[in-house]
């Protein structure tokens, strides 16, 4: 089995954009501009990953796991694809968590709103490490590195999606039906059994191995607006969607939209999403997802003990400095072109490197 997958460059370039509306979701809320629909319901991007993710999967590997041993390098060539930027992430969290320790304890800095290693605590560290913040039931999903989350169920999931393909053989397709059936019910129900975060995956994954099934084996052709169309579509039902209801619909949006992509090479959206720019956005995307926890955690801290702005605690409980309108839009557009660019070098540095020096060390053991 070989990592040599062929990239579909608008699925990678939707990522990208996608990563980068999740950055904008996570800057502060420093002026009410950008307390708009669109940003507050951007956390839904999110599900777009895992259906791409599942897409992207199936298709390269759904034929190809027959063996334990192709089973075992899958699943190795996922972490190497996943854990060295985590654990750099992880590193520079704990990192910060030992200075406002010792900032607290030893020079009595003021204004830290959270306890040192309370929240991020051994236990929490401990999981982080094994990828399981998100996977245990009521886990610490969301400390460190938050947005690390999605990288702990993505690769449990890789590993139920490795051992349906290898067990079920022809009838994969229908276990996988099942895997996303099953959670999307439990999601739409709200019955998560404090499993939400796996359940998203799974059942956007999947669904994303679903849509693959269908689009890899169907002659149907979409309309050239179709794609254009679904992508306005998505845009303006993250606008509308009032705050935690109806999440489960971004699930057939992204899928419908991923289908119209591949089914319609000269789609009116394929000519853009191909555009360079955005190709190379999406190669980064992982990067930029991973880093800009870090990289607002630096801006904040910035105004916080360099330019000495107050903060005020927000309804949803979070402490943020405020803002004018102008300042607002200047510090969001600072803070999106910081977090491309470290991401390029995390990219060059250690991303792109991991990746290839596991392809060659399981490429390696079959010499």
């Amino acid at each position: 089995m070989t990592d040599n997958r062929r990239k579909i460059v608008e699925l990678e370039s939707l990522r990208g954009l996608a990563a980068l509306l999740v950055v904008v979701y996570h800057i502060p809320k420093w002026n009410p501009i950008l307390d708009v629909g669109l940003i507050n319901n951007a956390y839904l991007m999110v599900e777009l990953f895992f259906v791409i993710s599942g897409f992207v999967i199936f298709t390269a590997y759904a034929e190809k796991i027959r063996s334990p041993r192709a089973l075992l390098e899958f699943q190795f060539l996922r972490l190497g694809r996943l854990y060295p930027v985590h654990l750099l992430f992880l590193f520079l969290f704990l990192l910060i968590e030992a200075g406002k320790y010792f900032a607290v304890s030893r020079y009595g800095v003021e204004n830290i709103h959270a306890v040192p290693f309370k929240e991020n605590s051994p236990q929490a560290l401990i999981e982080q490490a094994l990828l399981l913040q998100a996977i245990l039931p009521n886990g610490n999903a969301v400390t460190f590195n938050p947005p690390a989350w999605s990288i702990s169920v993505e690769f449990y999931t890789y590993i139920v999606f490795g051992m349906s393909a290898f067990l079920f053989g022809r009838n994969k397709t229908r276990a996988m039906a099942l895997l996303s059936a099953v959670p999307m019910a439990l999601l739409i129900a709200d019955a998560t059994f404090g499993m939400g975060f796996f359940l998203r995956c799974l059942a956007g994954f999947f669904l994303g191995c679903l849509t693959a099934r269908f689009a890899n084996g169907s002659t149907f052709t979409p309309p050239k607006y179709a794609s254009l169309l679904l992508f306005l579509s998505l845009a303006l039902y993250l606008q509308i969607k009032p705050k935690q209801e109806y999440d489960s619909l971004v699930f057939f949006l992204t899928a419908a939209l991923i289908a119209s992509l591949v089914l319609r090479k000269d789609g009116w959206l394929n000519g853009l999403l191909v555009k360079k720019p955005l190709a190379w956005l999406g190669e980064i995307s992982y990067s930029v997802y991973m880093s800009q926890a870090f990289v607002i955690w630096v801006v904040t801290s910035v105004f916080k003990r360099i330019f000495q702005l107050p903060e005020v605690q927000h309804a949803d409980g979070y402490w943020a400095a405020s803002l004018p309108a102008l300042e607002t839009t200047a510090a969001a557009l600072i803070t999106v072109v910081f977090v491309i660019l470290f991401s390029q070098i995390i990219f060059f540095i250690l991303e792109k490197p991991m990746r290839e020096r596991s392809r060659k060390f399981v490429f390696s053991l079959r010499a």
